[in-house]
């Protein structure tokens, strides 16, 4: 007896199940955890290389969990499908950037070196003069020298950020090393 009992409970869940999915609560429901699955399925990659759209489509779908809330099962069903549109996009944002951070990164791999070496050349070469040349002074050149080690840890960082398959912050590291190195070259009189 308590066993067909429990089989007529579970009959009446599975019924109320497939009369709740029926109900607009119930689509909109179905709506937002189809969105969110799919989201979750490239948040990873989403959040590293395409923050912006990421947050966009988690405030969004955030917007039709509290349309459930306020019984706007019309309003929360129709967000969730943009939502579920719009991460279906994402998989060519998140290559495309890729793409382009790695563009980015060969740039910079290919001339910081260049420049902190030039950098370092003509540090030394000022420390081991007698007298600076007209427009240079101690203070600078020991700026230069504070600035040139500022940016070898910098570049290591960046260096182990690339290994690491952080490209999004190799890239960022990279960026401001870049422009660290463009002020000291112009603060010791050099040509970028």
């Amino acid at each position: 007896m308590v066993s067909t009992t429990k089989r007529i409970a579970g009959v009446l869940l599975v019924i109320a199940g497939a009369a709740a999915c029926a109900s607009p609560q119930g689509k909109a429901d179905k709506a937002i955890a189809a969105a969110d699955s799919a989201l979750q399925a490239v948040s990873a990659d989403a959040q590293a290389y395409v923050p912006a759209q990421y947050k966009t489509l988690s405030d969004e779908l955030a917007a039709a969990r509290t349309d459930v809330e306020a019984k706007q099962y019309a309003d929360a069903s129709t967000k969730a499908a943009e939502v579920s549109t719009k991460v279906a996009e994402l998989p060519a944002a998140i290559e495309a950037a890729k793409t382009q951070l790695a563009a980015s990164w060969q740039t910079m791999a290919d001339s910081l070196p260049g420049m902190v070496q030039a950098i370092q050349t003509k540090v030394d070469e000022l420390s081991k003069m007698r007298r600076l040349p007209a427009g240079m002074d101690k203070a600078k050149v020991d700026a230069a020298k504070a600035s040139l080690a500022e940016m070898t840890t910098s570049w290591t960082q960046a260096m182990d950020a690339y290994k690491g398959g952080k490209m999004a912050e190799a890239v960022n590291l990279a960026t401001g090393l870049k422009s660290k190195a463009g002020e000291t070259m112009a603060t010791l009189g050099m040509k970028k």
